[in-house]
Parts: C-alpha cells; structure tokens; sequence
C-alpha cells in the first residue's frame, strides 16, 4: 500500500474523531478513509443517503496513525511541523519522527542579489560589504534579517542571463545606487523582504506582455507605487523591430490582462499599436 502523506488538514479532522466527534464521509479524503475501515479503526453510520464517520477504537487508531505517518509524534505536534509554525529543519523532523522528508520543506530559501559597486549590508547585528566579484553573486538565505540602505535603489531581474551579467548593462543605471535582485529561483521570498523594507523597487523585465503581467501580479500587487516598471527611453525605437511573433503567441492569453497600474498604460498600448515585444536581453552591451 502507498505511503500518503499526512496534511495538517488531514490530522486535524482525525484529532477531532479521536475526542469523539463523528464527520461526515465528505470530509475525509477517500484513501485514508479506505485505510482506516480496513484496518478495522473506523465505522460507517448511515442515516438515509448520508454517511459519517466514527471511530471504533481511538487509542489504535493513534498507534496506528503514529506508526505509519507520524513517526510517534502526537497529533497536535504533527500539526504544528506540518504547518510551520516555527522554523523548521531535517534535524527537527528526524528527532521528533524519524524522518527528514516526513514533511515537505524547503530548504533553499532565499534570493540572489548583486552590485558592481559596493554597499553597506546586514544580517542581524552583524554588517558587512557586499561587492561580489565579477563572475559571482551572492545568496541571501535568511532574508527575514538582511538589511540595506533605505536610500538604494532595488532593481529586480527578470532573466538569468541579465542578472548574470549586470555589469553589461551599467549604463541604464548610472546614476542610481543600485542593487540588483534575481527573481529565481522563486520570488515569494523576494517578495516578502520587499514588503518588509521601504525602498524603492524598480522592475527591469521583458518588454511584452508576460513581463508586464509579471510585475503586476507578483510585485505591484503587494508594493503598490512603491514598485514600478523600468522603461528605457530608447525602448520604442527597439520595439518597432521587436519580435512579432513572440507578441502573436502572448496576446491570446493577455490581451485581456487588466492593467492595474495606470503609469504602464503607455506601454501596453504602444506594445498593441506596433504588434511587437522586445526581450530584456537586446539590452546588454
């Protein structure tokens, strides 16, 4: 029989049987319903066409439950990891079940930044210089404690090869003190560091449709006009010699995207008007 995982939704309805609650068969999932009538734990009460569930024996089912998923861990505790209500490692998960993939955790947290000039950081109490070499970034994996200037400029990449290689486009940020942030591995964590700190945010994307939508669904959502659009003077004189095609496969998905920040209006319009996308990466020199 395949080993399913236990979800904290999962736990917390058998927790409820096991204080002596019956529930109905709709809210247990199927196969640890299945699981627990065939290991005699559980009863079905019928009343006309609707059916609840019971428990025969609450301490079974408990070493049952124990034994198969939760690795002696109690309910209540197995709940409390699998929601992560404190901060979680392998180590935690092998003392308390015996297994370090008993609950799904990610353990690479965090996000990419660079600088070609260097700036004052912190992590905690402690600061220090960023300035990676060239060829080189950084990781940030405790994002919740780093800190920087409030007067730097954040500039978050789109592309990997962009990010890779900001030396190569200097010249748009000349006069700015700039930070450089990747949007990969994922941008949640990104995300949520920029929502806790006041600098500005400037969002330097592909020049299509997907791009802009990016922006406003991970970024200008939760900064509001914190965030903005980069748009390079010169971006209409590339634009008319842009990709057609790439626009042509965009604009069945997008071309009801709902522009929530009126200041990129400009932009999507001059997209529609020349039927072209121009990449990020055109912009490296």
């Amino acid at each position: 029989m395949e080993n399913r995982r236990l979800s904290a939704s999962i736990a917390r309805k058998i927790q409820r049987m096991l204080e002596g609650e019956t529930l109905p068969s709709s809210t247990l999932p199927s196969w640890i319903a299945q699981e627990l009538l065939e290991e005699g734990l559980l009863s079905v009460l019928s009343k006309g066409s609707r059916k609840s569930y019971r428990l025969i024996d609450a301490e079974a089912c408990m070493q049952y439950i124990g034994n198969r998923y939760t690795g002696g861990a109690t309910l209540s505790r197995w709940i409390e990891l699998s929601e992560g209500n404190e901060e979680l490692d392998r180590g935690v998960l092998v003392r308390e079940t015996g297994d370090s993939k008993a609950i799904s955790l990610r353990t690479f947290r965090g996000f990419l930044v660079n600088c070609y000039e260097p700036l004052e950081a912190a992590i905690r109490e402690s600061t220090f210089t960023l300035s990676p070499l060239e060829g080189t970034a950084l990781f940030i994996q405790s994002p919740e404690t780093f800190r920087i200037g409030e007067d730097i400029l954040i500039i978050g990449i789109e592309n990997g090869e962009n990010f890779r290689q900001i030396r190569r486009q200097r010249y748009l940020f000349e006069k700015q003190k700039a930070f450089f942030v990747s949007r990969y591995p994922q941008s949640a964590d990104l995300r949520n560091w920029l929502m806790r700190i006041p600098n500005p945010y400037l969002h330097f994307g592909d020049f299509d449709l997907a791009g802009i939508h990016i922006y406003l669904t991970e970024f200008y959502r939760f900064l509001g006009n914190r965030a903005s659009f980069f748009v390079p003077t010169n971006l209409e004189e590339r634009l008319k010699n842009g990709n057609s095609t790439l626009y042509n496969k965009q604009y069945a998905y997008y071309k009801e995207m709902k522009v929530t920040d009126p200041r990129l209006e400009p932009l999507v319009e001059m997209i529609h008007r020349y039927r072209r996308v121009y990449e990020q990466e055109g912009y490296l020199e």
